[in-house]
């Protein structure tokens, strides 16, 4: 019975102590993007070994805005604008996570990452014994393109003189002025994809606007419609044949006065008819 009782204190006092706390009271709501950026600047701002890689992550704040501020603050070195190779810079990530560094690798969209799905890592957990309170093993997978990898760097560790194993770059066109023309493609093809939505989008736009229209017309043909049966049912044949009978015993006027073709208003003034 002590023991319980102290064990339902404790649980209050924690209940009190987590919604009367000052982290709790001052809770702040934000969108994932405002969190991810100041997620990012939190990390950059504590770790001097964490960087930021991915396109158009700097200068362009990001394809969706959360990078956006940290390239003036932090600089070229910390936040890098790289070519649109995903299965490069990640590979550049992997490299510098083994090297001690904390790289951020961001993905435009999540489809572009199964282009680096070469620098996967599959890990096997082993289960622990019972009663062992040790966190379970890892054992990575090697990958079979590893043994291709051990080959290509010992072709180009060798010597080999007058040979060469690569073009040589292109020195007039820094890499700066290449990337950016990469990012410039990058938004057009973009542009293109955001023209081809919004035409789709607008497709479906014009074909609500043909129907609002069909729906008028078709209340305007309704309502004369309902005009017409209103008359006909307003209609006396009395009314009708004595209209008639007046047009047929009045006389008609004379289109001309006096050689002069004049208005049916001036004629009835000249005969002296109201």
């Amino acid at each position: 019975m002590m023991l319980r009782s102290r064990l339902t204190q404790a649980a209050q006092a924690a209940q009190r102590a987590f919604s009367t706390s000052p982290k709790a009271m001052a809770a702040k709501q934000m969108t994932v993007r405002d969190a991810l950026n100041s997620a990012l600047d939190e990390e950059l701002a504590r770790d001097d070994r964490v960087f930021l890689l991915g396109e158009e992550v700097a200068q362009y704040d990001g394809a969706y805005k959360v990078s956006r501020g940290l390239w003036k603050k932090y600089g070229d070195k910390r936040i890098i604008d790289t070519p649109i190779t995903e299965m490069g810079f990640a590979g550049i990530a992997t490299g510098a996570a083994m090297a001690g560094l904390r790289p951020v690798c961001e993905f435009m969209t999540f489809n572009f990452a199964m282009q680096a799905i070469d620098h996967a890592q599959l890990r096997e957990f082993v289960k622990p014994p019972v009663g062992d309170r040790q966190m379970p093993l890892g054992r990575i997978i090697e990958s079979p393109r590893s043994t291709w990898i051990t080959e290509i760097n010992d072709i180009l560790n060798r010597d080999r003189v007058g040979e060469v194993i690569a073009p040589p770059l292109d020195k007039s066109k820094p890499d700066k002025m290449e990337a950016a023309r990469l990012i410039v493609i990058r938004r057009r093809k973009m542009k293109k994809h955001k023209l081809k939505k919004l035409r789709r989008k607008m497709k479906f736009e014009w074909a609500k606007v043909r129907q609002r229209r069909e729906m008028r017309k078709e209340k305007a043909f309704q309502a004369k419609l309902m005009a017409q049966i209103k008359q006909a049912e307003a209609f006396s044949a009395e009314q009708h044949v004595a209209e008639i009978l007046r047009q047929a015993n009045e006389t008609p006027l004379p289109r001309f006065w006096k050689g002069r073709r004049l208005p049916a208003f001036i004629i009835k003034q000249k005969l002296g008819i109201k």
